[in-house]
Parts: structure tokens; sequence; C-alpha cells
């Protein structure tokens, strides 16, 4: 089955919501919902079929503040609070201008929609990354499509209480390289690179950036709720090029 695209159709039929009814709303006990410490929300509902979550995730047409991670048979929908909006977004702006000033093509998929049957997952990303080449295969508005396109190079994961496991899980699946696992209310940061069974392995360096260590990237967090978002993206380019750009290793060397 094709990978989903990020633009989700725009309505489902009559049979897909009666689906979604019948799945969302069951005869039986309702998932508990959880509320984490900075405010996400989540639902985890056990024992779905790969059906009954495509008819889920379609339905929910490109809803802000929702996600969900499919992972042999477990669903879990999470709705972000401010402050896990509010670290995504600064982790996009951070990345961005690391790439920016060390010359580095990139193009961005945000928190779009991966998934494949035959993984038995699927999954969305606060953020997700590609570099270099694969920057350059997904320029512009393109449609997802993991059977043509390349997987991202770089995923983060905002955990707060509840753990990105099974997303994690999923993006080894999928081939990504390297997943940033980023919990702020802890601030905390680890950097985990993709082994060629598909599980993760914790590494000191960023592999698309290997002069960056992960407390730097808490750092700037801390700077960005202390400075407010203007003076800290200045003191951001500022700090990439004195301290991030100095680290490049040069040409040939």
């Amino acid at each position: 089955m094709p990978a989903t695209s990020t633009s989700r159709p725009t309505s489902a039929t009559s049979k897909r919501q009666s689906e979604v009814r019948e799945v969302a709303a069951p005869e039986a006990a309702t998932p508990p919902l959880l509320v984490d410490a900075l405010g996400d929300q989540r639902i985890v509902i056990p024992d779905l079929s790969w059906e009954q979550y495509v008819a889920i995730n379609d339905a929910v047409v490109e809803r802000p503040g929702v996600s969900m991670v499919y992972c042999d048979g477990r669903l879990t929908l999470l709705t972000e609070s401010r402050k896990h909006g509010w670290a995504s977004r600064r982790l996009h702006t951070f990345v961005v201008a690391m790439a920016r000033g060390l010359g580095m093509k990139w193009e961005d998929a945000g928190s779009a929609t991966y998934r494949r049957e035959k993984k038995r997952g699927g999954v969305e990303g606060d953020e997700t990354f590609y570099f270099g080449p694969n920057a350059e295969i997904m320029k512009g508005s393109k449609d997802i499509d993991l059977d043509t396109q390349p997987p991202p190079d770089l995923v983060i994961e905002i955990e707060v209480s509840h753990s990105a496991d099974d997303a994690v899980i999923v993006w080894g699946r999928l081939r990504v390289p390297e997943v940033w696992r980023v919990d702020p209310a802890n601030e905390t940061c680890s950097f985990w690179v993709r082994r060629r069974n598909g599980s993760y392995a914790r590494q000191d360096r960023s592999l698309a950036f290997p002069m960056l260590a992960p407390a730097e990237v808490i750092e700037q967090l801390r700077l960005a709720d202390e400075l407010g978002s203007s003076d800290w993206e200045k003191q951001l380019d500022r700090w990439i090029r004195k301290v991030i750009v100095s680290k490049k290793p040069k040409d040939g060397s």
C-alpha cells in the first residue's frame, strides 16, 4: 500500500465515517484520557486493525495540534499543549538556522504523516527534515510517497511525560537515520542514530550536525525562553557563526 501523502483527503466516505465512529466510540469501556505534565492530552487505543487506523487517520483532516502514532495495532492520539508546540517551533527554527549557517540544503515536512502497512506503523513527528541530496528531491510542496521518496534525514520527537518509544520504533522501520528526543520539562535532549537492524543507538553527537552536542540544544531552548523569540534568533545566528561554524571540518581535512 502506498505511503500517505501530507495532504489527507478533505472528506471521508460515509462508510469510512461510520467505521471511525465505531472505532472511536465502541460499546466497550472508553479508553482513558491521559493528561501529561505540561498539558498534553493523549488517548491510547489498543487492538486496532490497519484499516481502522487508516480510517481514523484520514478522518482527522490536517487538524492542528493532533498527532497519531500507530504501532503493531496500538494507536496513540496526542493533542499538544502550548508548551509542547512552543518547543517544537523553536527546535524547527534551531535546525533551520543550523543548516543555513553551515551552508546545507534543507527542506522540512513538519508533522506530515508517514505510514506503511507492511511496516505495521504510521507516525507524525513533531518536526521532520531532509538535507543535502534528499532536500533536493523533496523541494516544493510534494506529497509524501515512501515508495518513491527517501525518508526524512532527521526527526524530532517532543516528550513531555509520555514516551516516544512507539514513534521511534516506527521511524526505525521507515529507515529514518536520526531521531532527536527532547523533553522540555526536564530539560533533556538525546540524539539517536539508526543501526542496520532498525533499532537506535544513543550518540554524543548529531549525525546531521556532527559538531553539535545535546547540551547545546537544551541551552538554546533555555535562551529562547529567557530572551524571547526575536532576541533569541539574533543570538542564535551569532552563536552558530562563532561556535558551530568554527567546529566545522575544513574541506580536505
